[in-house]
């Protein structure tokens, strides 16, 4: 679901970190296989950032899930 400008935010119920990882690595080989041209970026084509939280380690609410991911985007 788009969260934001240009975020999106997929929930995964009864998923591990582990799967999540691994639908996160499936949805960055499609973007990148799409090459999908970017012309107002230093790079030519449109990559992504994902950020993984899971509720069972990371978090106790919704708004703390989402801030654990984001804050994951830039490890």
């Amino acid at each position: 679901a788009r969260y934001g400008g240009e975020e999106f935010a997929v929930i995964l119920p009864d998923t591990t970190g582990e799967g999540g990882i691994a639908m996160a690595e499936r949805i960055l080989l499609a973007i990148k296989e799409m090459g999908l041209p970017h012309p107002n970026s230093h790079s030519a084509f449109v990559t992504v950032s994902i950020g993984i939280a899971t509720a069972e380690d990371d978090a106790q609410t919704p708004d703390q899930l989402i801030q654990c991911a984001d804050s994951a985007l830039y490890l």
